[in-house]
């Protein structure tokens, strides 16, 4: 049976680069909720169409919704056969649980999850310190990679901004948010054997990869 790997963390944790990585590697595939919504809307299908009108009208996407988009792929037989690596799912406890039902229906491994663990404070240099180039889009951060001069691009030498979701307000939220929803999937997984490393994220990638794979056996 394959396996469904969860990466959980906080916003700014790393985990995406380090599952962008790890799938690379593994050919394991990588599942996005985000880009689940993209490619159901892209596809024209009756769940789609309805997404489309939600995301028009500025509703949220419901937790039932998410889980049958998810459902719906670890169905496919390219997930079955390579296993996947689950992003931005589960984010509750009563997404985790809902999980762990599809995994069984589909005959995959119990979920095995790994934690990408930063300091706050490094979190939140991580989210408030990110500056982009509206000219050529290149991104900066003004704590782990400044520009050469403040406020300016060095590729184009346009002027860098900060976005409004990277505001010191919205990171404190964000995090909020993952202390709230998300730390009791981690005590979920925990609890049921299933957390097999907790990673350091502030570590360089590559040491963070291999500490990864020696916990995983892989």
């Amino acid at each position: 049976m394959s396996k469904a790997y969860i990466f959980l963390g906080a916003p700014g944790a790393g985990k995406g680069t380090l599952g962008e990585i790890f799938c690379e590697k593994t050919e394991v595939i990588h599942i996005s909720t985000g880009q689940l919504l993209r490619d159901e809307m892209a596809a024209g299908t009756e769940l789609g169409k309805s997404l489309k009108e939600l995301i028009a009208s500025g509703a949220l996407v419901s937790d039932e919704i998410v889980t049958e988009m998810v459902d719906n792929r670890l169905a496919k037989d390219d997930a079955k056969a390579k296993g996947v690596m689950l992003d931005g799912y589960p984010r509750t406890s009563a997404q985790a649980e809902s999980l762990t039902g599809i995994l069984a229906k589909h005959g995959y491994e119990s979920g095995v999850a790994v934690l990408v663990d930063v300091p706050r404070d490094i979190l939140m240099k991580r989210l408030t310190g990110r500056r982009l180039c509206k000219a050529c889009g290149a991104s900066f951060n003004v704590f782990t990679a400044p520009p050469a001069k403040e406020g300016i691009c060095d590729k184009c030498g346009a002027a860098l901004i900060q976005r409004s979701d990277d505001t010191e307000a919205t990171a404190i939220n964000r995090l909020k948010i993952y202390d709230e929803q998300t730390v009791p999937v981690i005590d979920y997984y925990r609890n049921r054997g299933e957390l097999v490393v907790s990673n350091n994220g502030d570590a360089p990638i590559e040491q963070n990869y291999a500490v990864l794979m020696k916990a995983l056996g892989i």
